[in-house]
């Protein structure tokens, strides 16, 4: 469960560890087994819980926050009413970040006071990332986070390009996501160029094409300028 953490070029990106367990007292667990563990970055897939009860959730944030953990807080549901009470709940507690996907937003954007908003859009390849960046712009995010399931290279480098210039001259803070189970090396392109943060499976992948942070830091150590040839 350590940290990845990676200086770029031109680019630093924080490479956030995905998890979920059955329940907050496995997740304990996990976290007790190490001291360290709570110096990491990751994100909470809560969706992915099985024992998705408040009570549950309380207790889980809670315990994260008692040990001032860094991790990003994250409820994937058709259900807006269920949207609505887990991130209500949650809100409480005002995670570091919590990401809301774009078509689930129904929150006042003052009630993020206390915890960073990352708006965050799931699609494919045939999305237009302009009009995407534009439309996550009304909601005045903090982060935004943009993963596509990619098919096309072209479309990709297309997408990377316009991206890094936005970036650049907005001044944004941004999560760019090549999904896909054959696009896992684009998920290190688009961390060492654009992204400020990225993600790494723990036990096993929450997302197509996500990989473990040991090979996310195998590949990044390649990029670097002192590595030997």
């Amino acid at each position: 469960m350590s940290v990845v953490y990676s200086i770029m070029p031109e680019n630093s990106c924080i490479i956030y560890t995905s998890m979920f367990f059955p329940d907050s007292r496995q997740m304990k667990l996990e976290f007790d087994k190490n001291k360290d563990n709570f110096k990491g970055h990751y994100e909470i897939r809560y969706d992915l819980f099985n024992d998705k009860s408040l009570k549950n959730l309380e207790d889980m944030l809670m315990y994260l926050n008692s040990h001032k953990v860094d991790y990003i807080f994250t409820f994937r549901s058709a259900d807006k009413n269920e949207i609505e009470k887990v991130y209500g709940t949650a809100l409480k507690f005002s995670p570091p970040v919590i990401d809301i996907d774009i078509k689930s937003f129904t929150f006042n954007r003052n009630m993020f006071n206390n915890s960073k908003l990352m708006i965050s859009f799931h699609g494919d390849n045939n999305d237009d990332v302009p009009a995407l960046l534009e439309d996550m712009s009304e909601f005045n995010p903090d982060i935004y986070k943009i993963a596509l399931a990619y098919t096309d290279i072209e479309k990709f480098l297309k997408d990377l390009n316009y991206l890094y210039a936005y970036r650049k001259k907005n001044g944004i803070k941004l999560a760019y996501i090549p999904m896909g189970s054959e696009n896992s090396f684009l998920r290190v392109v688009s961390a060492y160029l654009v992204s400020d943060y990225s993600y790494a499976s723990y036990t096993q992948p929450t997302a197509p094409g996500q990989i473990s942070k040991e090979q996310f830091q195998a590949v990044l150590e390649m990029f670097r300028p002192d590595t030997p040839v």
